[in-house]
């Protein structure tokens, strides 16, 4: 879902390298990669996407409660977006910022969808092209200088004020979408159901979207994320279940500019969300981890073009330690340093009456400090 401009921008420096964990990941790192900026009680009861104008300013959103919540990062702290102009939604899905005065937001209410400018100053409201998506509610938006794009059941952009739909073949998704200019931008879903049905990416090269080569992921696969470097390198990745094994069976594939190749690897027993290019041909890669004995911990993997290794994230104060449940579902770089900002949620533990909170949770890369060497 999602903005990860920066990295188009300059080659950032890796500020992910911390203590990894082998790719065959038994235990936890003795120290974490990352660090907690916002977890606890806060106006975000789950994070669904996050993108940054530079250190200093980004946006995530999610919601609580059934309400939409939008956060603020101002460069010290986290802070609810107290912007004028915000209509009530049960959900925000999805923010792209381009500059501190052209941010974009998506949302849904019911069956109603909203769509969302910040100008530096206010919020306004954008019609929007096409009915709510009601098969995927999370609706994808990717924003660039001079233009808008959205996906859900067909294909949108919007530039000048003026909305252009491309038509999907039926039972089509458009579930995540990545420009790297107003005239290259990726996108990536389904075709459902995902039994029977098959992965489809797409590419727009300023005047139309094009079919690509279906992307050799295992069969039962649901792509449901998408990152693009260059051309000649862009990532589609998801999962599969299967009746006989409990865990997820995770798929990433790379694009060359001329062929598709399977880099899965290593990646292992791991719900994909979200995955982003780390400025050296490489990728970072969260969702939600599903390999004993750290059932559901806070999981990073990076590829570095040939190795996997996985990376323990940070836990929360007050997040459980018994049963852990951290789900990532998105990552966005934070400024231009390399590091990045990862947005999710966790479960706290059982109260006397055996009810848990969920609380939104924003995790942030920090320095790098020794590695161990990864599985491949």
């Amino acid at each position: 879902m999602l903005a990860r401009h920066l990295l188009r921008t300059a080659a950032v420096s890796l500020a992910l390298g911390s203590t990894l964990l082998t790719a065959g990941g038994a235990g936890a790192a003795g120290s974490s990669g990352w660090e907690v900026s916002l977890s606890g009680s806060s106006p975000a009861g789950s994070l669904l996407s996050v993108s940054s104008v530079d250190d200093d300013l980004a946006w995530a959103v999610g919601s609580k409660d059934g309400q939409g919540a939008i956060m603020r990062w101002d460069g010290v702290e986290w802070s609810e977006d107290t912007a004028p102009g915000l209509p009530d939604v049960w959900q925000w899905s999805a923010v792209s910022a381009v500059a501190a005065d052209d941010v974009w937001a998506y949302g849904s209410v019911g069956r109603d969808q909203a769509l969302v400018h910040y100008d530096g100053e206010r919020w306004s409201t954008v019609p929007t092209a096409g009915a709510a998506d009601q098969a995927w509610p999370e609706v994808p938006i990717d924003a660039v200088p001079g233009r808008l794009f959205k996906g859900g059941n067909a294909l949108y952009t919007y530039s000048g004020g003026t909305w252009e739909t491309f038509a999907l073949p039926p039972s089509v998704d458009i579930r995540d979408i990545e420009a790297l200019s107003a005239d290259d931008a990726y996108a990536t879903g389904m075709r459902y159901p995902v039994k029977g049905g098959h992965p489809v990416t797409y590419h727009w090269d300023g005047t139309t979207w094009t079919l690509m080569d279906t992307p050799p992921v295992r069969a039962g696969t649901d792509t449901a994320t998408v990152a693009a470097e260059s051309p000649d390198s862009v990532y589609v990745a998801g999962w599969a279940t299967d009746p006989e094994v409990t865990e997820p069976i995770p798929s990433v594939v790379h694009w060359n500019g001329t062929t598709w190749e399977d880099v899965t690897g290593a990646l292992a027993t791991f719900y994909v969300h979200a995955i982003a290019p780390d400025g050296h041909g490489g990728l970072w890669v969260t969702g939600n981890d599903q390999a004993e004995p750290a059932h559901a911990g806070p999981v990073f993997w990076h590829f570095d073009g040939t190795t996997w290794t996985k990376e323990a994230g940070a836990t929360a104060p007050d997040g459980d330690t018994r049963w852990p449940s951290y789900t990532f579902y998105d990552l966005a770089p934070a400024g231009d340093s390399g590091a990045f900002w990862a947005v999710g949620d966790y479960s706290t533990p059982l109260d006397a009456h055996g009810d848990r909170t969920v609380n939104g949770l924003i995790e942030r890369s920090t320095a790098p400090s020794t590695a161990v060497t990864g599985g491949s």
